[in-house]
């Protein structure tokens, strides 16, 4: 392979994974922190939902991740401009197409997560102590898969494209 890498016309774009950023623009360090602290939090909020004792809306563990999730979503959305919430009004073609891109994983996302549940209910229909831990199970995965397009635009490089 040829030691000369063509040029995208982007700064910062040779090809290489180390490249510097773009001058001027936000380091995205803190971003993909943030996105993978939240992605971690919800698989701990998941399993928190399935091994609380009895309902996990009551369980101390359960609340406080949750309060700590939605601090950390706050942050990430403000992060990323809330690209993946805002209205087609406010954004350009560039980031329409973005915003559009990250929004429908993340209805692919919700629309697994729903069907997990379902069958989730279905394979323990007869376990009163896995149907009562399904709410809360729902809600960590409803809202994980509403936090996708932050996470998504958290952990890429958008500001760059």
């Amino acid at each position: 392979m040829s030691q000369d890498q063509p040029s995208t016309g982007r700064p910062g774009r040779s090809g290489s994974p180390d490249d510097e950023p773009a001058p001027g623009a936000p380091d995205r360090s803190p971003r993909r922190l943030l996105a993978a602290a939240l992605v971690a939090l919800s698989a701990v909020m998941a399993v928190l939902s399935l091994v609380s004792d009895g309902n996990a809306f009551s369980d101390t563990r359960w609340l406080l991740a949750f309060v700590v999730w939605l601090g950390l979503w706050a942050v990430l959305r403000s992060m990323t401009r809330a690209l993946g919430e805002r209205p087609d009004a406010g954004l350009d073609e560039r980031e329409l197409g973005l915003r559009n891109r990250v929004a429908f994983i993340g209805y692919q996302c919700a629309v697994g997560a729903g069907m997990a549940v379902v069958l989730l209910m279905v394979i323990a229909q007869n376990s009163p102590a896995v149907i009562e831990r399904v709410p809360a199970l729902l809600t960590t995965l409803m809202l994980t898969s509403a936090a996708v397009p932050s996470v998504l635009l958290g952990w890429w490089d958008t500001d760059r494209d």
